[in-house]
């Protein structure tokens, strides 16, 4: 039986959870956040991709403020891998939402550390900086 190579983070962002899922979903709020251009189609089996195409995917899971879902499948992977899947699901929190993100499947262990530290250092983080960045914005008015 081959071994399933994963990663598993829980992850405050400081917004309402219907905020995180557009922040996750929306060409350009992801553009504010990650940079680049990315796709993400409203239904099960949609177009999925990120960061100018750097990732590509199928959308597994799409239910608005609660769980987002895709396939994953960076450019430099051999095309003969198995795409890795994406979780994520959002709970309310006193501070704001809990992101809770499961990422399995990974070709490696090493694969799933390199991507752990991804999803905090360009999704999670620089979204929280978006959120908290606007919310100054708007507070500043």
């Amino acid at each position: 039986m081959a071994t399933k190579f994963s990663f598993k983070a829980d992850y405050v962002v400081y917004a309402n959870p219907d905020q995180v899922f557009e922040a996750l979903t929306n060409p350009g709020i992801i553009s504010s956040w990650g940079g680049g251009l990315s796709v993400v189609e409203e239904k099960i089996g949609g177009v999925f991709e990120l960061f100018d195409g750097w990732v590509k995917g199928q959308v597994t899971a799409y239910v608005p403020g609660k769980e987002l879902g895709f396939t994953w499948r960076p450019e430099e992977w051999n095309k003969n891998t198995k795409p890795s899947l994406v979780n994520i699901q959002l709970k309310k929190h006193d501070a704001g939402t809990a992101v809770i993100i499961t990422h399995t499947d990974f070709p490696s262990q090493e694969e799933a550390d390199k991507h752990g530290s991804g999803w905090i250092d360009y999704v999670m983080d620089p979204m929280n900086d978006y959120f908290v960045m606007h919310k100054e914005e708007k507070t500043s008015k």
